[in-house]
């Protein structure tokens, strides 16, 4: 008797954050390296062509929490070393995107993750991220192996 193996299923990761403006405000202003050590240039450059960055930029820190939430990893947890920067918002035209790299990538990489789809907004004194991205995984429960 020879029996179907199961279809991969598809497994929703969602990580959402919330930033304050006024506390990243004074925690840039109080600490200049913070700026170099958690964003990019690109988002550096981005955020610095605004009348006023940081809205901006408290929007692209909460999407950084929000992937490493959704990828079940924190701040606490990795340090603000190279993650934060292993992870981009970028916004050349249209809709913000993300890009990763380093073991951000790996373990987006690593459940077979399908394109992020980010939405990012701010008013007032907050900022907020929510990034969505589904996965293939097995019947096990691990990520599902690639078929040729």
């Amino acid at each position: 008797m020879t029996t179907n193996p199961r279809p991969p299923a598809r497994v929703l990761r969602h990580g959402i954050d919330l930033v304050h403006v006024p506390r990243l405000r004074e925690v840039m202003e109080g600490n200049p390296a913070f700026e170099e050590r958690v964003f990019t240039a690109g988002e550096r450059a981005y955020c610095r062509a605004k009348a006023d960055p940081f809205p901006h930029f408290a929007a692209r820190f909460a999407a950084k929490e929000a992937v490493l939430k959704a990828l079940r990893r924190g701040i606490s947890a990795e340090g603000s070393d190279g993650r934060l920067l292993e992870i981009e918002v970028v916004r050349a035209h249209g809709a913000p995107r993300l890009a990763t790299s380093g073991l951000a990538a790996r373990l987006v990489a690593r459940g077979g993750a399908d394109a992020a789809v980010l939405s990012l907004t701010h008013a007032g004194e907050y900022a907020m991220a929510s990034v969505v991205w589904s996965e293939h995984r097995t019947t096990a429960g691990g990520p599902a192996e690639a078929v040729s």
